[in-house]
């Protein structure tokens, strides 16, 4: 066997591989002879048929499943061998292939076409991108303010019962003022006194002690039968009565804007006053919008990067490879057609990322990272370092398990990776920001949708 290799233009080489029968013979045989060995003929027994008719028979198939192999196997190693960081996988060279008479022909020779990845050179001062810093207004920020105070009350226990309180109550069936013996009954049952509608019903409520034990009727008290059973869940009697215990009174208040509140949104960060508190707040918010916009801010740099950088392509070859990669779903006149417009974006770009990725391995997503990302997302205010072990070691069985599927982990996988590249960009590639409000953001990507139809 003989394999050679030719240069067919810019990134695009032809490898011949040169094979002679005894590069096959060997394997043809017992190829064949397992057939034999399963082969079932009308009139001899299995595995008896003469080898003579079995080589008429399946000789020129046994032929080429051998070649086939071979060929593959040793085009792989050519390739590994000569270290080529090829394009995809290697096509037939149509231009110098010839047909191969596989009952009569011993020596054959076979041609690939391959593509190489071209040497791409990335200088990052050259470019410049566009962009826009969004600026919180201050009706924003007092929106923000406003959230926060009621995403973070203070609770208190009082003894009775007042108008806004949340209730933790047991619940016993009941029948003409009785408990009904083996009925319906409910432990740590909540509601909130914002859900009773009937007046009479909140008044009996209202001013009730925690201890107290009375009738109570909770379709009455929702003007529902429907209502009442959609609260008290399946297989509850919505329509009877009730003999309820009060366990507990949660009171939520609005909060006062001082300094115990400031250390609970933002705690060991010296916010002393309203002012660094709202600081605060708006940085946040810049944070926030500048997380939401960074995937229209990379979509941007690749534009500018595919734009800026510049190398050739083997565009014939890439035609080719990109129909028979469709497994028949896309045509060679769909492709030409189309070129252009659907594909040399995304191939320039898929390159010029494999060079950036290559070059910087801090980019690689490791699955430290992938847990962390995970768990961030199931639990996003958590500090995982913090914890302790017993804490840490639950969480990683649920991130664990959250990894099982392989399709969600490619998922997963390729958005972090999207992530850890558009930071990487942002801090390599010129970009001016120009301040604007969030309104003004939306109105701005609007402009652009249209211009670019």
């Amino acid at each position: 066997m003989n394999i050679t290799q030719t240069a067919k233009g810019d990134n695009l080489i032809s490898i011949k591989i040169s094979i002679e029968k005894a590069d096959y013979q060997e394997n043809v045989e017992k190829t064949l002879r397992q057939m034999r060995q399963r082969a079932n003929m009308p009139g001899f027994r299995t595995g008896m048929v003469p080898m003579g008719m079995i080589k008429k028979m399946y000789g020129t198939s046994a032929k080429m499943e051998v070649l086939n192999q071979l060929v593959s196997e040793n085009l792989n190693k050519h390739i590994v061998d000569n270290k080529l960081n090829v394009i995809g996988y290697p096509l037939s060279d149509l231009e110098n292939q010839q047909p191969n008479d596989l009952e009569n022909q011993d020596d054959m020779d076979f041609f690939f076409e391959a593509a190489l990845r071209p040497e791409i050179n990335i200088d990052y001062t050259n470019t410049m991108v566009d962009f826009y810093h969004i600026i919180p207004e201050e009706e924003d920020i007092q929106r923000a303010i406003d959230d926060i105070v009621e995403r973070n009350p203070n609770t208190s226990h009082p003894e009775n019962i007042g108008e806004n309180d949340r209730l933790e109550v047991k619940i016993r069936e009941a029948k003409d003022g009785k408990e009904v013996e083996d009925g319906y009954e409910k432990d740590g049952f909540y509601f909130h006194m914002d859900q009773i509608k009937d007046e009479e019903s909140r008044n009996q409520l209202i001013g009730k002690e925690v201890g107290s034990e009375f009738i109570f009727n909770f379709a009455k008290a929702l003007s529902s039968e429907e209502a009442a059973a959609k609260m008290l869940g399946e297989g509850a009697p919505a329509a009877s009565d009730f003999n309820i215990i009060i366990d507990d009174v949660i009171r939520s208040e609005k909060p006062e804007l001082n300094e115990e509140f400031f250390e609970k949104v933002f705690p060991k960060q010296e916010v002393k006053d309203i002012d660094t508190f709202k600081a605060k707040v708006k940085g946040e918010m810049e944070k926030q919008f500048e997380a939401e916009t960074d995937p229209i801010l990379f979509n941007k740099m690749i534009d500018e990067l595919v734009a800026a950088v510049h190398f050739d392509l083997p565009d014939a070859f890439l035609k080719r490879w990109i129909v028979d990669n469709s497994q028949g779903k896309i045509t060679a006149e769909d492709v030409e057609k189309n070129y252009e417009k659907n594909y040399v974006k995304g191939l320039r770009w898929q390159l010029i990322e494999d060079s950036i990725a290559s070059a910087n391995t801090e980019l690689i997503v490791t699955d430290d990272e992938l847990k962390q990302f995970v768990l961030k997302q199931i639990f996003p205010g958590i500090d995982y370092a913090t914890l302790e072990d017993d804490m840490k070691t639950n969480l990683d069985k649920i991130a664990a398990n959250y990894l099982k599927d392989a399709q969600q982990v490619d998922h997963l996988k390729n958005q972090l990776a999207d992530i850890k590249m558009t930071a990487f960009l942002k801090s390599k590639m010129n970009i001016n920001y120009a301040e604007t409000s969030y309104k003004d953001f939306i109105k701005k990507l609007e402009e652009e949708r249209k211009t670019k139809e």
